[in-house]
């Protein structure tokens, strides 16, 4: 299945490389796994945006493993739901995209990415049957028929919060047990690059801030699309992921809304209703309440440096801050370095106009300045 497809963000768009030749499953080589995060992760350009990332992490983790297919998914951290991704290996294919999600949202299987992201982290279909897929809706329904033989789950968590996860199936054989150690090394670093890659200075969108609105099938089917919709979404050829992922968790009786990243740095928030046999999908930036706990998210503060942080912010002096939190002011100056080395900043007036800045003030150009 040669070529690259992408989406992004919550879209698809082709970038097109020569087919690849997958070997048949085989354990890998002594010293090898090791090598894999330094392969894929070694020598990252700086300032790569999330999908430009994912993309260069695809070329240079193909053929190290032996998958067929590789899928490297932005998740909204906080619903999990499948945000964007790049998928190397293999033309875009919507029956299987909505199958995989009504499997994930709507039943219990396993390897799911809430289960894996509560503990394990990574699994494959194989290991989670002890060899018996078939137990597995998602083999017998989705993958035995496409000829998947097996598939590798790795939710990429920074130790905080789960960024992406990274999907590899193989037509033939299954996952080696060292393969799978292998690729689980790459999921802290590759979280923390992700992280800073999705919450990163936001470039000053056009237009009013006005929400727009998408009309979809049951299914998350694009059907229509108005001139807001459009221009927060950009290239709309394809049918946005993110869309299908929320109609799923919409059938399912789950809250029918997640975040987007865009490669821009801006998030954008989804939430659809049923509108007789369709769904209205409204789409918008993220509003400060939701930025805020991404930024706080993106870069890894604890609940005590949020704390410190929003009292900074107001303008509160090291010793208010100090009382209100019930900690001394050694302790605060101790916070406040954390924050400065997580925001690469030197003072607390930096810090606030980092904060600002590079996050809220293109919502607030959005919004024209009000209030």
């Amino acid at each position: 299945m040669p070529g690259t497809r992408s989406v992004q963000p919550s879209g698809c768009a082709d970038v097109r490389t020569a087919p690849v030749a997958v070997p048949y499953a085989r354990p890998m080589a002594h010293g090898r796994r090791g090598q894999l995060t330094q392969r894929v992760l070694g020598s990252l350009p700086p300032g790569l945006d999330h999908v430009e990332l994912r993309r260069d992490a695809a070329r240079r983790l193909r053929g190290a493993v032996g998958d067929d297919v590789a899928v490297w998914a932005v998740l909204d951290p906080a619903t999990l739901l499948w945000a964007s991704c790049v998928v190397d290996g293999a033309d875009r294919d919507v029956d299987l995209e909505n199958a995989v999600f009504d499997n994930e949202y709507r039943h219990r299987d396993v390897l799911s990415l809430r289960a894996l992201a509560q503990g394990p982290l990574i699994g494959t279909l194989h290991q989670a049957t002890a060899g018996a897929p078939a137990d597995s809706a998602r083999y017998r329904d989705v993958y035995r028929p496409r000829g998947i033989t097996d598939e590798l789950r790795l939710v990429m968590h920074d130790g905080e919060t789960a960024w992406g996860a990274l999907c590899l199936l193989r037509s033939g054989g299954t996952f080696a047990a060292d393969e799978v150690a292998a690729v689980g090394e790459l999921g802290r670093p590759f979280a923390r690059a992700l992280r800073k890659s999705v919450v990163r200075p936001a470039a000053t969108p056009d237009g009013d801030g006005a929400a727009g609105l998408l009309l979809a099938s049951l299914d998350g089917r694009v059907l229509d699309v108005n001139p807001e919709a459009r221009r927060l979404l950009g290239d709309l050829d394809q049918v946005p992921q993110v869309v299908q992922a929320v109609a799923a968790r919409r059938r399912a009786g789950a809250p029918a809304s997640a975040a987007a990243p865009t490669p821009t740095g801006r998030w954008l928030a989804f939430h659809a209703t049923e509108l007789g046999p369709h769904l209205a999908v409204v789409v918008e930036q993220v509003r400060p309440p939701q930025l805020a706990d991404l930024v706080v998210r993106a870069r890894g503060l604890t609940p005590r440096e949020r704390a410190v942080l929003e009292l900074v912010a107001r303008g509160l002096s090291n010793r208010r801050i100090a009382g209100q939190l019930g900690i001394s002011e050694f302790t605060v100056g101790d916070h406040l370095k954390a924050l400065f080395a997580k925001f690469d900043v030197g003072s607390r007036s930096e810090l606030v106009a980092a904060l600002f800045f590079d996050h809220f003030a293109p919502l607030h150009a959005a919004e024209g300045g009000a209030g």
